[in-house]
């Protein structure tokens, strides 16, 4: 999903695994996505925005993958970003992905070219 989106808006992909934090700081905008493991987003996802530098007034756009449900996943990431100084503008997700079969992202894909505008 991360790469439809970022073809899409004209945006650079960074990996949370090999990137470091700091990285953000050249963008007014975070978008950040997960997949959702145990309700959650992915240890590594969580792992990556407790590293993140403050950064006030920044926003910050998520979005996650699951098969059912996307549980706390949201809450646990715009808890931690507010405590750093990001404001969460939209925050989507898209159930019902099957790994065998293509995604269709494009309702996500809208919502977020729609909140950019904003």
């Amino acid at each position: 999903m991360a790469e439809a989106i970022a073809a899409t808006i004209k945006a650079p992909v960074f990996a949370i695994t090999s990137s470091q934090p700091s990285v953000v700081e050249n963008f007014d905008m975070l978008i950040l996505g997960t997949p959702v493991e145990g309700f959650r987003p992915a240890k590594e996802a969580a792992d990556f925005v407790k590293r993140l530098p403050k950064a006030e007034g920044k926003k910050a756009i998520l979005f996650c993958t699951c098969k059912l449900w996307k549980g706390s996943t949201f809450k646990i990431l715009e808890k931690e970003l507010s405590s750093k100084g990001y404001s969460v503008v939209l925050s989507v997700s898209k159930k019902g992905i099957k790994l065998d079969k293509p995604t269709d992202f494009s309702d996500c894909i809208n919502k977020i070219q729609e909140a950019l505008k904003k």
